[in-house]
């Protein structure tokens, strides 16, 4: 009977104590995901009935400097040299997305548009856009529910900038206005 008592005590006192919610995984330009740490969020898709997908995507790998230099004269004879000041920064990226239900079979876009992935100072300007070609495999693909997509970008940083930051935005891969700006670390 003692047993039987304390137990009920034991049961009301867990379940009558106020809990604490969970932390949520919050992402931002103040708070960019580190390499190797799965950023997950959704885009909507679809222009007329619109569907939800998640997806997920991982910074694998960022290579910087002389290395990245070696790296893209291997990948095309015509990658130049950066600009006075600048550095090559090479990300190799995971891009994943599912649908939530069966019927989801739209695309997403990855890697076209040159503003989907961006990249910003550690003071969160925006760096201009370099044009080179990337090592292969490069992250630019029409992705399907249930695919996931591995590749490189290409961006040119200052050579004193230490913490920049990369951007993705889902609105500019076909989404169609719905998706969290995602911030990850490049360094």
């Amino acid at each position: 009977m003692k047993n039987k008592i304390l137990i009920l005590i034991l049961f009301v006192t867990v379940f009558t104590l106020p809990l604490k919610p969970a932390l949520a995984d919050f992402n931002s330009s103040t708070n960019p995901a580190s390499t190797g740490v799965p950023v997950k969020s959704m885009v909507e898709l679809g222009s007329v009935y619109s569907n939800i997908y998640d997806i997920t995507i991982t910074v694998l790998e960022t290579i910087r400097g002389k290395e990245a230099m070696n790296r893209l004269k291997k990948s095309g004879s015509k990658n130049k040299m950066p600009p006075n000041g600048k550095e090559y920064l090479l990300v190799r990226i995971r891009f994943e997305i599912q649908g939530r239900v069966v019927s989801d079979t739209l695309s997403f876009n990855v890697g076209d548009n040159p503003l989907q992935w961006v990249a910003l100072t550690s003071d969160l300007m925006e760096y201009p856009q370099v044009s080179v070609t990337v090592p292969k495999p490069a992250l630019a693909k029409r992705v399907k529910s249930g695919e996931s997509l591995e590749g490189w970008l290409a961006f040119a940083v200052d050579c004193k900038d230490k913490e920049p930051v990369m951007v993705f935005d889902p609105d500019s891969g076909g989404a169609t206005g719905r998706g969290r700006t995602l911030f990850f670390k490049l360094y």
